[in-house]
Formats: C-alpha cells, sequence, structure tokens
C-alpha cells in the first residue's frame, strides 16, 4: 500500500515538472521585457524537491540545520539510541495465536511510537538525564524491519558531563550483581550483551577482517576514563560477575554501555554513551542523518550533461520495510530537532525564487506584491522599521522575529529559532560576498546600503568587502573553509579547497594549506598514522579533482607528491584510466587466424599505427562475420606494445563485447540527444 502512496506521489513530481516552475525574479522581468508572459517558456524544472521527505536534499538540509544547532549550543554530549523490542508486551498481548511481532507491522509501528513519545516526555520534558537546551532525533529501520531511533542531547551547562566520575553516575557498561538487582541483571543480558564474537563466533555479523567493528571485547578498567577525540574508555571491572549469553559465558567486557533506569523503564536495548569528547562531531549527525540502506548499480549510460534523475536515484534500491511502511501512512514523524532552524535564502538584487504555475500570466504574477518580497528584502525592510532591530545580524534574525506567511518579518513573543544562511561557493563571486557582508554587518536597509561604506557607493560586493576589511589576506577564504568544517566531509572539503584555488586565486596558497590542512584529512588521519602518508594520500585527491578541472598541483605552491606516493608519474586521469586496461594474452594470438579480408584491415590499420600518421578506417559487414573478432586482435596488438588502444562504440552493449570498452558519449563527453521529458539543468 505505501508503494503505491509513494509511487503516486513520485508520480506527481515527475508529471508536473513542466507545469510548477520556479524562476529567479530578476528572469521573469527579463521575459516580460522580451515580450515573454508565458510561464511555461521560462524557469528550471525541479526533479524531486527538499521538500520531500527523505530525498537527498532534505537529508543534506536536515544534516547542515544540526549542525546549526551545534554552531549555536556547542557539540552533543550524549547520543541515545533506543531500538525496539517486539516482545514488548503491548506488541505479545494483541497477536493472534501463531502470530509473531513480523505479522502485526502496525502494531509494531504504534507501540513503538508511543515508546518514543514516552522517551521524549522523561528527556525534555522531565529532565531524567538533566535540563536538555537542545536536541535532534531520527527514527531509522534496520533491514530486519524493527525501527530505532538516535538521539543527540545538548545539555545545560550545569548538567553537562566533563569528567569520569559524572560518567559513571549516569552511564554503567558492567552487569549489576545478581543478588541485589536480579530484574536489572536479566535486562543487561537480555538487552545489553554484546555478541558474542571474536573467537567464540568467528562468523558473528559484526566480523569484519576477523576482527569486531565495534571493537568487542573490551579490555578490563578499573576506572573510566576520558576519550581522545572518540568516546570514554568505560569502566568495566573484572569483578567476578558472569553471564550465559548463547551458550557462552560471558564478563563485562561484553556490556554496552546503558543506563539503569532508562533500560527497566523501556525494557529494549538503549544504549547511551557520553559523546562531548568527540571533536569531529558532524561525524555522529551524518551517522545519523546518512538516510536508508541503499546499494544499486546501472549498465546505462550516464547523462552527458550532468543531469541527474533524481527521482529515479532515490526509487533505485528503495528498501521499505513493512514496520517503516504503515509508520509512513500512519503519519508519524520520522525526525525532530529543537529549537527549530530556519533556512535563509541569499541573493542579489532581483535573483530571489518566484513560484508560479505555467498557465499564470507572468504580468499578473509580478504585479503581485508578495513577488518582490524575500527573506532577504523585508529583513532590509524591517530595519528601516524597528530600530532596535540594527545590531541584530541576518543570521540570527529568526531568534527576534517570526517570519509570516504573508511575507515580512514579525517581532518574536515566543519559543527561540536559529537561523542558517543558505551556503554559497566563492566561485559565485557577488552572491559569496554578499554573504560574507551579511555574516559581519547588521542594520542594513537596502542592497544599496549593503554596498555603501563609510559614505561611499561601492562599484559590487567584494569591493564593499575588501572596505571593510573581511577579505584581506584570504581572510573570507578562510572564513569559508571554516565554516564548511563544521558540517561537510573531508572529501567536501578537499574539493572546496580545490575549488578556491581555480576560481578565487589566493594570494597565500601554502598559507591556507597550513591552516586548513586537519579537517581535509580527517579520514585519511583515522586509517593511518603516518602524517606524511595522510598529506600525501590528501595531496593525490586534491590533484584527481584539480586536473578534472583543466588545473595541475603543480600550478599551486603545495607540498610536493612523492615520486614513492606516485605511481602515476603526474599523469593525466584519463591516460591512466586507459593505460591500465588489462587485455587477454590469447587475444594477442587472434591475429594468426585471421581470414583474408581481417588480415589486409588489420594490415592496413597497424601500418598507421606504426607510422604515426593517423588515419580513418571503415570496417563494414553483416552481423557475424567477425568485426569483434578483429577488433579484439587489434586491440591486444596495440595494448600488448604499451601503447593506448581507446576502444568506445554508441551503445553499452556494443561496448562492453570490447575490452576496456566505454560509449563514446562517456568517454568523449558527447552530447546525448534530449527526448521531451528530458530536464533541463539551466533556466532560459
Amino acid at each position: 500500500m505505501y508503494i503505491k502512496i509513494e509511487s503516486c506521489r513520485l508520480r506527481w513530481y515527475r508529471k508536473n515538472q513542466t507545469k510548477i516552475r520556479a524562476d529567479l525574479y530578476k528572469g521573469v522581468v527579463d521575459a516580460i521585457t522580451s515580450g515573454e508572459t508565458r510561464a511555461s517558456a521560462v524557469g528550471v524544472r525541479i526533479v524531486l524537491p527538499g521538500m520531500y521527505p527523505s530525498s537527498n536534499r532534505d537529508m543534506k538540509r536536515r544534516h547542515m540545520d544540526a549542525m546549526s544547532i551545534v554552531h549555536t549550543y556547542g557539540k552533543p554530549d550524549i547520543f541515545l539510541t533506543m531500538t525496539c523490542n517486539p516482545k514488548w508486551e503491548e506488541i505479545s498481548n494483541e497477536l493472534l495465536p501463531g502470530q509473531t511481532a513480523q505479522d502485526r507491522p502496525d502494531l509494531v509501528a504504534r507501540v513503538f511510537y508511543g515508546k518514543l513519545e514516552a522517551m521524549k516526555e522523561l528527556l525534555f520534558k522531565k529532565h531524567i538525564l538533566g535540563v536538555v537546551v537542545a536536541y535532534v532525533y531520527v527514527v531509522e529501520f534496520q533491514k530486519r524491519g524493527l525501527p530505532h531511533a538516535h538521539f543527540q542531547l545538548i545539555m545545560d551547562a550545569s548538567y553537562k558531563l566533563v569528567v569520569p566520575e559524572q560518567y559513571d553516575r549516569v552511564i554503567s557498561a558492567e552487569l549489576p550483581d545478581k543478588h541485589k538487582y536480579p530484574e536489572l541483571y536479566a535486562l543487561v543480558v537480555k538487552h545489553m550483551m554484546h555478541g558474542p564474537c571474536g573467537a567464540l563466533n568467528p562468523n558473528n555479523v559484526c566480523m569484519q577482517q576477523n576482527k569486531c567493528k565495534c571493537r568487542y571485547p573490551r579490555a578490563f578498567n578499573e576506572n573510566t576514563a576520558q576519550g581522545k577525540d572518540s568516546y570514554p574508555v568505560y569502566r568495566h571491572r573484572d569483578d567476578g560477575h558472569r553471564a550465559k549469553v548463547r551458550g557462552k559465558v560471558l564478563d563485562n567486557r561484553w556490556v554496552v554501555p546503558y543506563n539503569p533506569y532508562l533500560l527497566r523503564m523501556f525494557n529494549c536495548h538503549i544504549n547511551v554513551e557520553v559523546c562531548s569528547s568527540i571533536k569531529a562531531v558532524k561525524y555522529l549527525y551524518k551517522y545519523i542523518y546518512k538516510g536508508h540502506d541503499r546499494a544499486s548499480f546501472s549498465i546505462d549510460q550516464p547523462n552527458a550533461n550532468g543531469i541527474i534523475d533524481e527521482i529515479k536515484r532515490y526509487v533505485d534500491a528503495r528498501w521499505v520495510t513493512p514496520p517503516e511502511a504503515m509508520w509512513r501512512i500512519f503519519g508519524f514523524s520520522l525526525w525532530g530537532n529543537s529549537p527549530s532552524v530556519l533556512q535563509l535564502p541569499l541573493h542579489l538584487l532581483n535573483m530571489h525564487r518566484v513560484a508560479f504555475n505555467e498557465q499564470a500570466d507572468l504580468t499578473n504574477v509580478l504585479a503581485s506584491q508578495s513577488a518582490s518580497k524575500s527573506m532577504l528584502t523585508e529583513y532590509f525592510k524591517a530595519n528601516q522599521d524597528h530600530l532596535w532591530a540594527r545590531h541584530i545580524l541576518y543570521k540570527d534574525f529568526p531568534g527576534s522575529f517570526t517570519w509570516q506567511r504573508t511575507k515580512y518579518w514579525k517581532p518574536r513573543v515566543e519559543r527561540y529559532q536559529i537561523g542558517r544562511i543558505v551556503s554559497a561557493n566563492p566561485a559565485e563571486g557577488e552572491r559569496y560576498h554578499l554573504r560574507v557582508i551579511l555574516n559581519h554587518v547588521a542594520g542594513k536597509t537596502s542592497f544599496e546600503d549593503m554596498l555603501t561604506v563609510d559614505g561611499i557607493l561601492c562599484g559590487s560586493f567584494r569591493e564593499a568587502a575588501e572596505r571593510l576589511g573581511l577579505i584581506e589576506a584570504d581572510n573570507t577564504l578562510d572564513d569559508c573553509l571554516t565554516e564548511a568544517e563544521q558540517w561537510a566531509m573531508p572529501c567536501s572539503l578537499r574539493r572546496l579547497f580545490a575549488t578556491i584555488l581555480v576560481h578565487c586565486e589566493p594570494g597565500d596558497v601554502r598559507g591556507l594549506w597550513d591552516r586548513n590542512f586537519g579537517p581535509m584529512c580527517d579520514d585519511y588521519r583515522r586509517a593511518h598514522k603516518c602524517t606524511n602518508d595522510v598529506e600525501q594520500m590528501v595531496l593525490l585527491d586534491i590533484r584527481g579533482i584539480l586536473q578534472s578541472m583543466g588545473k595541475d598541483i603543480v600550478d599551486f605552491a603545495l607540498p610536493c607528491i612523492d615520486d614513492e606516493f606516485d605511481p602515476t608519474g603526474g599523469e593525466a586521469r584519463e591516460v591512466i584510466e586507459e593505460s591500465t586496461v588489462e587485455f587477454d594474452v590469447n587475444d594477442t594470438k587472434l591475429g594468426s587466424s585471421l581470414n583474408l579480408e581481417q588480415r589486409v584491415a588489420y594490415d592496413k590499420i597497424l601500418a598507421a599505427v606504426d607510422r604515426s600518421d593517423g588515419g580513418v578506417f571503415f570496417v563494414d559487414g553483416p552481423g557475424g562475420t567477425g568485426k569483434t573478432f578483429l577488433y579484439r586482435a587489434l586491440l591486444a596488438k596495440v595494448r600488448s606494445k604499451g601503447n593506448i588502444a581507446i576502444a568506445t562504440a554508441t551503445s553499452g552493449v556494443a561496448a562492453s563485447i570490447m575490452p576496456g570498452g566505454r560509449t563514446a558519449h562517456s568517454r568523449f563527453k558527447i552530447p546525448l540527444s534530449c527526448d521531451d521529458g528530458a530536464s533541463c539543468s539551466f533556466a532560459k
């Protein structure tokens, strides 16, 4: 049922791409100026917008919203995971004879929702772990169907856990005394024992390369210790307490950290960890906003213009379990956060988005008062109307004002909201520099006022930022990378760094590298201890990105790539790809098996190769007459000499039968023809 519901919704987005459009306000004005008044003739076709729940855009937006909360309130203190127990009495008591929880996904969804609401009340209203000032939570569904929820809690300053003694008051990682606390002991044995794995059970699901990915069993430890950029090392004493789990006798080394009160209250797996010592908290938030587990592949060629069918990407490999389907049908929330985060648009004069219907007359669209309004333009107006608000930055405005549906800012009377200005890339030029000014200057009343510094009207936002001293000595580029470090992964930071090198021409490239190297190498540093190895891997990655932009790392004042780390010798990526294509030794013997006509073509083509004078040859013949046999012989002969032979075809099927074959559209970036339903990546 839910698949039909979702398919219907996605079908609406696909079929209405030509009806619901959005374009820059200035684009509409320009269209009318040129005599165009039909809405169907302008605009960007939206494929799958971020408002669609669980889409890639939606998950990325929520991840960035969560990082905005961290930027305002600090790092999270507690990471809590709650997993559904299919044997809860509320479920088992409602089952018919012979039924299991798998037969009643509606029960599983409703009961877990009730437990989740009870958990939220304990945490956020009754403050069972202390006063929570900010939080996010996400509900996910395991492959076997059971839901679980991740909570990230930021505590009030007076309730933060800062020393190991405080950790022990909230979290335990040991078996309780079986005689003093028999009920708690039974719950820990039932829900909080890992494995067994390792030598006791080498086939357990947690085993990777003969090691437990969760690092169990832990070492015995008499006292809890502070973690260094990691979770704390909890107390696992060798106190003689044992438990038999799945036929194996386990001790405290196998206990997953838990809170005794919550475990007894909910009778399910509840992992509670202190996470305040983790430096790169963006990984924690990336984990809970990673979205659904997916795995897919396609033999279709990607669109040559880089346009991606986001609806198809969302549907492919979609894994929906019955409890998730029921959860969505019931309309239960999959996530939540407090305080809420408002995205603040960023645009130049008359470059804000305007939504309209294809049947609309653009003259009427512009006649509407709301068409010329945006959050940014109304921020300027609010500064004109409220002198007391002129000290508030644009990004902090939602904390003091609420955005109304009728498009104006109203002074806030209750609750607090965080603002987040949408990101801008340095390559965007004026839009990026406008963002720099908005982040540092408050009280402006118009775009012209934004351009005015000390009574002088500047010709650009870049010039205004320079006069304000905001982009001296590449400070703005440092700010750009520093801000991105709060939410972007290292691979994205490396791409941003390469983009800055290519498009922004920083004056001190080496200084920019030295100041921002750490966050760019977090992923490599976790897997490799040698600093030099990590640096070389980052440089190789950046070089690949630069080469894809038509530049090379040698063009910039960056550390050199050592020969021992560079098996390519600095060759272009395309050359490396083609020169490493493997060939079958048996194919080199095909030349001796050619018939007379094949031999003529074979000799002429190889002669042209040997002379290096080029040539164009057309090999014709009906299907099954040996054309592919000839191609394999030619490719193997050329490649066996250490030369590059590029094998391409017009279709993926034809390319797949040749060693190292690719479609010509892929290798040479030949544009594909577009049909009526193709999506355009730019506005008219």
